[in-house]
């Protein structure tokens, strides 16, 4: 199963802290699918891959050291543009674009989307986490 990450909203909150158990979710991801994880944020778009500078300093050392493995992705005006429809996949955003959500209704994937709400369930990451952990 491939696994494709926001940042902002996700990952971060207002760009000035980590989520509550973002480190929690990043290592039960990584654990789990340490080769098929990859980065579907604007901080790694267009050939910038500004992910790890990001987030470095909001995270614990043990989960930055190991942000490396998660692949940089290719995107043009969609996210979308970047997953793989031919494998399984679970996507993390907190943001879906009309035009996005087409793309997966046309792929019978809209529910391989994971709408993250941290606004409305601060503990939204302790959850997915858990839920990771039964996969």
């Amino acid at each position: 199963m491939n696994i494709y990450l926001d940042i902002d909203g996700v990952l971060l909150i207002d760009d000035k802290q980590a989520a509550p158990y973002a480190d929690d979710f990043l290592h039960a991801i990584l654990t789990k699918y340490p080769d098929a994880t990859h980065w579907l944020t604007t901080h790694n778009w267009r050939g910038k891959n500004r992910a790890k500078e990001v987030l470095a300093p909001h995270l614990s050392a043990d989960t930055v050291r190991l942000l490396d493995n998660i692949k940089p992705s290719e995107w043009g005006a969609l996210k979308t543009d970047a997953i793989n429809f031919e494998e399984d996949f679970l996507w993390f955003d907190d943001d879906l674009w009309p035009d996005e959500l087409q793309v997966l209704e046309n792929s019978n994937a809209s529910d391989r989307f994971v709408m993250v709400d941290l606004s409305k369930d601060p503990e939204q990451l302790k959850k997915l986490t858990e839920m990771i952990n039964t996969l």
